[in-house]
């Protein structure tokens, strides 16, 4: 499993992709069906202030930023026993670790379709990222099909970067 670092890191990167988006990028369709890269954003954002409620009992946030929400949540999820207490989700009742950590595949699966979409390149740990991979093999066969957020996993390469293999494993077709 990752750990708050890890998230941090990650939303930090992600962040950081984001901020680096060209005007006329934001309209650019992406991988994931029927968003272009403002809707992605969007649903990382509308994500973040979820998991805000769920880490923080504090009412949604109407607006926010990914500064805002990444300092919100890395300090709710470094709170002593926040990994080990249960919270809830649309998914149930779960872990805070697993909820750190379906937040970390959702960055990392979703920053790969903002790169794809806009020929930009996240760089995440592979050790992250590999840690994420066996998260999501896991965690996803446990979900009821109505709570799953991706298509079918797809093929690719096992020696593909360890980006394109969890994109691949949540049902994006991964081509070189």
């Amino acid at each position: 499993m990752n750990s708050v670092t890890d998230f941090a890191d990650v939303v930090h990167e992600v962040q950081r992709l984001v901020e680096s988006l060209d005007e006329d990028q934001w309209s650019a369709p992406t991988p994931c069906d029927e968003w272009d890269v403002s809707a992605v954003v969007d649903h990382l954002l509308d994500l973040q202030r979820n998991f805000r409620v769920t880490m923080t009992a504090e009412p949604k946030p109407a607006t926010s930023t990914f500064q805002d929400n990444a300092a919100v949540l890395i300090a709710a999820f470094e709170e002593d026993g926040a990994l080990e207490r249960t919270v809830t989700t649309r998914l149930g009742r779960i872990p805070g670790l697993t909820a750190l950590n379906i937040l970390i595949m959702e960055h990392l699966v979703h920053s790969w379709d903002l790169g794809r979409a806009t020929g930009r390149t996240p760089s995440f740990a592979d050790s992250v990222v590999e840690r994420t991979l066996t998260f999501a093999h896991v965690m996803s066969p446990q979900l009821p099909p109505q709570l799953r957020n991706f298509k079918e996993p797809q093929p690719v390469a096992g020696d593909a970067a360890a980006l394109d293999r969890l994109a691949a494993v949540s049902g994006r077709t991964v081509t070189p």
